[in-house]
């Protein structure tokens, strides 16, 4: 998630084991704490482009590595700052209960987080919120600052028992949203392959479902919220970028389909051909609006260069129009269908 909740969900999370006393120097530890394994993003390459995306939410993101790097971060501290005033055990604390909870709240999403690495190298994505969501933050983030002005950290607790609550109906939100796409693949008399259903930005109310049936996607978009009839916005269909599609245009052993396979893997799988722009692979977990098929982000390929690395393309929409249409969606308005 967005670097402000992840300070902000660590230094709640710091708050839980920490005196009144304490509460200060413990939000601002776990606050530094729960941010810190997003340098990762300072991996990077001029010369190969999906060398951040390979290992953005990696290692640093583990649950073996958290503690690791609360020590660090405590250690740090200890020297700089309050060698005078707290056993290192106290700032240990802190700083590991902050990093716990920074891959934690990534799985919540749909980005993917190398969870269990190095025993495992499955990204793990939970689809219950979004990757910024502002009724997730703000309260959690007023809540924590309050507890560091009063010196009371029962604001920040409370903030951690607020933020289970809303993932709990996230987690609600999600199976309503995944029985209505079972609904919807049933009545095309479909037997998904592949199913993917993922909040849309900053809510848990429009939900993006994309499935695979036989070499196709089925991309639709439902607005559901308890109590209430669900309204579908039907979306479009693409042919997926499958291994053998790669095979066809990437030589074997080649940059070009080493890179492939590295975005496949980013991308858990959900491939295609972008069709308005010539070689260009996007990823169909994420788009402007859930009922669209035009990706936030892809790779353009050069079949006649198989040795040289992909680029990537980004197809963001920042428009008013853009946002007043997914506003709309969200509100469970009717909105007209996207070319």
């Amino acid at each position: 998630m967005d670097p402000l909740t992840q300070a902000s969900i660590g230094a709640a999370a710091a708050a839980i084991v920490c005196r009144k006393a304490e509460t200060r120097h413990a939000l601002l530890l776990g606050a530094l704490a729960g941010a810190a394994p997003d340098l990762d993003v300072l991996i990077r390459s001029e010369t190969d482009p999906l060398l951040s995306l390979q290992y953005h939410r990696h290692f640093t993101h583990a649950l073996l590595i958290a503690p690791l790097i609360g020590l660090l971060v405590a250690a740090l501290f200890k020297g700089l700052f309050f060698w005078k005033h707290y056993p290192y055990r106290r700032l240990a604390l802190f700083g590991m209960m902050g990093a716990i909870t920074h891959g934690l709240i990534d799985a919540c999403t749909s980005y993917g987080t190398l969870l269990y690495w190095p025993i495992s190298h499955h990204r793990e994505s939970w689809d219950i919120i979004s990757i910024i969501d502002p009724i997730f933050t703000l309260p959690l983030t007023l809540l924590t600052l309050i507890a560091f002005i009063f010196r009371r950290p029962r604001f920040a607790q409370f903030a951690v028992a607020l933020c289970l609550i809303y993932l709990s109906l996230g987690i609600y939100q999600r199976g309503q949203a995944t029985q209505i796409a079972a609904q919807i693949a049933d009545e095309r008399d479909h037997r998904p392959e592949e199913l993917s259903v993922r909040p849309s930005l900053a809510n848990i109310l429009l939900w993006r479902i994309v499935y695979r049936a036989g070499d196709q996607y089925y991309v639709d978009a439902v607005r559901t919220t308890p109590f209430s009839e669900p309204k579908q916005y039907p979306g479009s269909i693409v042919h997926a970028f499958s291994e053998a599609s790669a095979q066809m245009i990437a030589p074997e052993d080649s940059v070009l389909a080493y890179d492939i396979e590295r975005f496949r893997f980013f991308s858990q799988g959900y491939l295609y051909r972008y069709s308005d722009e010539v070689n260009v692979v996007g990823d169909l977990r994420y788009a402007m609006f859930p009922d669209s098929i035009k990706p936030l982000w892809g790779i353009r390929m050069n079949p006649a260069a198989p040795e040289d690395h992909v680029s990537m393309e980004y197809f963001r929409d920042p428009s008013q129009r853009g946002f007043d249409r997914l506003w709309r969606m969200i509100r469970g308005e009717s909105v007209d269908p996207l070319d």
